[in-house]
């Protein structure tokens, strides 16, 4: 008896193991491996120094491919705001993080000047290869200054010219960056050029 008791006990264990292993696995698509090979997801969420039970705004989230990346992150005491001007990618997005069981995920239907996103509850808000698709990046980012905690950051992540060779609409200019964000209220404090290939990843402060 004593023996089917350790072996039921074992299972036990080992079952409650792997659900919380589980948990931890982001539920990537197949469409997604390519662009996260290039942006190597959990080095950038350490490199922008997000961890659990912060809040990060993701904003241009698309169909989501770092927003489930940030849920895992952030954990169930943490809070993803997922931010999109696409009522489709939007809906996606929702089925997706049901899907997943990801609840700290909340969605927000944003406008091109604004993302609408809640006062003073964020630590990070996030662009990913977003901010030079903005029609309007000055009043996006102005518009984004009172959903920051007063410690917040703003991260921009976009191709360098020239360290990718890239030219016209899918790069910006660190001194573009700088003027707009000058404009909108927002300095660059720091510079991340080491961790991606193509891409900078830029820290922006208020400016006080």
């Amino acid at each position: 008896m004593a023996r089917y008791r350790f072996f039921f006990s074992l299972l036990a264990i080992l079952y409650a193991t792997n659900l919380s292993s589980q948990e931890n696995i982001v539920p990537v698509e197949a469409s997604e491996t390519w662009a996260n090979n290039q942006h190597q997801p959990e080095k950038l969420m350490d490199a922008i120094g997000l961890k659990e039970g912060m809040t990060i705004a993701d904003i241009g989230a698309g169909r989501g491919r770092m927003t489930v990346f940030f849920s895992i992150r952030v954990g169930r005491k943490g809070k993803v705001y997922a931010n999109e001007i696409s009522e489709t990618s939007l809906e996606y997005l929702k089925e997706r993080c049901k899907r997943n069981n990801m609840n700290n995920v909340t969605t927000i239907l944003g406008r091109v000047d604004n993302p609408l996103l809640p006062a003073g509850e964020v630590d990070i808000a996030f662009m990913l290869m977003t901010y030079h698709h903005l029609d309007k990046p000055v009043d996006m980012m102005k518009n984004t200054i009172p959903c920051l905690k007063k410690d917040g950051v703003l991260v921009v992540v976009e191709h360098d010219p020239e360290r990718s060779g890239e030219t016209g609409s899918e790069v910006t200019s660190l001194e573009k960056l700088t003027r707009e964000a000058n404009e909108a209220g927002f300095e660059i404090r720091n510079i991340n050029r080491e961790l991606l290939d193509r891409d900078n990843i830029y820290f922006l402060k208020v400016k006080l």
